[in-house]
């Protein structure tokens, strides 16, 4: 049973809330998953007077006269978009259409910089053969590019956001990951489970007095020494994020010995997760490949929708060869 308990770490009552999303980029492929993550946008909780940005790239490798008439279609498809949208959302929200050409995670990456965008929410489909395996999604190209927070969407949206999970690392700072799934559940805020692969005791030790059985009754201990690691981490995140006691959510912790990418899937199954966020690591030397990373495996397995947060900025420089 996964062990639940509230955050206490939160600051009074009457200090500022947690804003919610101000600037928000939408790549668009036209496919039917766009439906999705329109859907899944409208279901956002924005802030007044947030600027939306719908942007639809069209391959720069058509020729001329082919890249005319589509971007003729996706204009007319983006504005068909927004109209609906805007009936969706409250007053004051701005959204704007923009067609680009070239490669979508080149231009997605810079139009994320130019509308400094807090969240770019994409879809992502499901496996396409060997060439993703080796070359990646675009969402997983957008991801190692952007430098931003991306939300991959992934489900049919039919609601606010109300089984969400974290998959956290305890030699990762959570203030991140943890601020940004805030702003994405509306409030009344659900309970969020909290997912930990933990090591196996005694993993490669080689000592004859160390049996399994060992293993086995210190299990409980490592697991509960991971629980209490856990909390004080949140606790301290969500000092750290300045989140009133209004917005603090219960936790749902589910720690498990294994590899974070069975323990994760597992946990998001068994609990019909449907948003996952978890925070990336470093973008250069192996890590930039992104491909064999927890990570990138991740956001490949599960079938929920998946949040990836990097890095704060600084926290980037000097990270090499970083992987999840």
């Amino acid at each position: 049973m996964p062990n639940r308990t509230r955050g206490s770490g939160a600051t009074e009552e009457g200090t500022s809330r947690l804003p919610r999303l101000g600037s928000l980029l939408v790549p668009l492929d036209l496919t039917p998953v766009s439906d999705r993550v329109v859907g899944r946008l409208a279901r956002l909780p924005l802030a007044p007077g947030a600027r939306i940005t719908l942007l639809h790239v069209v391959p720069d490798s058509l020729p001329a006269g082919a890249q005319r008439r589509a971007e003729r279609d996706a204009k007319r498809v983006l504005a068909d978009t927004r109209a609906s949208l805007v009936k969706g959302l409250s007053k004051g929200i701005a959204v704007q259409t923009v067609v680009r050409f070239g490669a979508a995670a080149r231009e997605i990456s810079a139009n994320a910089a130019a509308t400094d965008a807090d969240l770019v929410v994409m879809g992502r489909g499901g496996e396409r053969g060997l060439r993703d395996h080796f070359l990646g999604s675009t969402a997983e190209r957008v991801i190692r590019q952007v430098q931003r927070p991306v939300l991959a969407v992934r489900l049919l949206p039919r609601k606010a956001y109300q089984r969400p999970a974290l998959a956290l690392e305890l030699d990762q700072a959570p203030e991140a990951v943890l601020a940004l799934a805030l702003r994405l559940l509306a409030p009344p805020r659900p309970s969020i489970s909290v997912i930990h692969a933990a090591e196996r005791p005694y993993r490669g030790l080689v000592y004859p007095s160390l049996s399994q059985l060992d293993a086995e009754e210190d299990r409980e201990h490592y697991r509960q020494r991971a629980i209490d690691a856990l909390r004080r981490r949140l606790n301290n995140a969500l000092t750290q994020v300045k989140a009133p006691m209004t917005e603090v959510p219960a936790w749902r912790f589910h720690v498990r010995v294994g590899d974070p990418r069975n323990v994760v899937s597992s946990v998001v199954r068994k609990e019909h997760v449907d948003l996952l966020a978890l925070a990336t690591r470093g973008y250069r030397g192996l890590a930039h490949a992104f491909l064999g990373t927890v990570a990138g495996d991740l956001l490949r397995q599960v079938t929920c929708d998946v949040l990836m947060v990097p890095p704060p900025q600084r926290a980037r420089v000097g990270s090499r060869d970083s992987g999840e």
